[in-house]
């Protein structure tokens, strides 16, 4: 019999009464007493513990983790589910139950035959496409819109060229504040210019302008009461129109009515515009057919000799078909 068996063991009774002086660190117990009392503890758990029982819990779980054996049949063998770290076993279960859903295309993407790379080839195949034809669309918009622009162009360069020389009267009125006309005016000086796109749009042609001046020899005298006579100055400056004015005061130098005499002349402003958004063809027309502002609006495959001749005779104040 060894030294350690020959030691008395402790009692049950002594082991809790250590145990409990060491929690409670009662007075009155020394260092050696509680270091006796640790060891009868110690000494307690080691005879308590079932060697034999041990192993074969070790054995069991060792027989799970290696299932069948390497000389089992590959395409028999069942591989652990990898579930989050720590998950709890409720949900190891449910993910091993959980039937394995199918490999699905990516959103927005029609299900097909074939891999993911090919479907996606498909998809960008079908999208290039798209973009292709809007390409082809949009540029073939933008080609009659320039070639367009530039028969206006062309027709207004050399109408006023003509005009210029010729200076033909144009038997047109312009009622001015609904009360009087300008009128007996003959064309006096032109021109026309145009302007491009940026040279990162294509540099195609963005607008025409086409202005000119209509002048005649009698002036109109137009009398306002003081009070309105700032509203009707206001009136004829937004008219491009050239006046001069004669105040009438009091003694208190309060206005009391203003004569305004309007010169017998009349500027036209004529802008042909590109729409590429729209694709249209625009006319901004400011006192062309009459004082303020005209817009017309067409598609660039109307314009023609015939249409730029209708336009000339307006301009002309000839009988005309212009559309508006």
């Amino acid at each position: 019999m060894s030294e350690q068996d020959s030691t008395p063991k402790p009692t049950q009774v002594q082991i809790a009464e250590a145990i409990r002086a060491k929690r409670e660190r009662r007075a009155g117990l020394s260092i050696r007493e509680e270091l006796d009392a640790m060891e009868a503890a110690l000494l307690a758990d080691i005879d308590a513990f079932d060697l034999d029982a041990a192993a074969k819990q070790v054995q069991a779980q060792e027989q799970k983790v290696k299932g069948p054996g390497l000389a089992a049949d590959a395409g028999a063998l069942a591989f652990p589910d990898i579930v989050a770290e720590g998950a709890s076993p409720r949900v190891v279960a449910e993910a091993k139950a959980k039937p394995k859903a199918e490999s699905a295309a990516p959103a927005g993407l029609p299900l097909g035959a074939g891999g993911l790379l090919e479907q996606l080839r498909s998809e960008a195949e079908r999208r290039q496409n798209l973009q292709d034809a809007e390409q082809r669309q949009l540029s073939l918009v933008e080609a009659q819109l320039d070639r367009a622009l530039h028969q206006v162009f062309a027709y207004l360069h050399e109408l006023v060229q003509q005009l210029n020389v010729i200076k033909p009267p144009v038997p047109r009125a312009y009622l001015v504040a609904g009360s009087q006309e300008l009128k007996g005016l003959s064309w006096e000086q032109g021109f026309s210019d145009y302007r491009t796109r940026p040279q990162s749009a294509g540099a195609s042609m963005e607008s025409v302008s086409f202005t000119y001046k209509l002048a005649g020899k009698q002036p109109l005298v137009m009398e306002r009461d003081g009070t309105v006579a700032d509203g009707f100055r206001q009136q004829l400056f937004d008219l491009n129109l050239a006046f001069k004015v004669e105040e009438f005061r009091n003694e208190r130098r309060y206005l009391e009515r203003a004569r305004f005499i309007v010169a017998p002349e009349v500027k036209v402003n004529v802008r042909w515009e590109a729409d590429y958004e729209k694709g249209k063809l625009v006319v901004q027309a400011r006192n062309l057919e009459r004082l303020g502002t005209t817009r017309y609006s067409f598609d660039p495959d109307a314009l023609n000799q015939a249409l730029l001749d209708e336009f000339g005779r307006l301009v002309l104040g000839h009988p005309h078909h212009f559309p508006r």
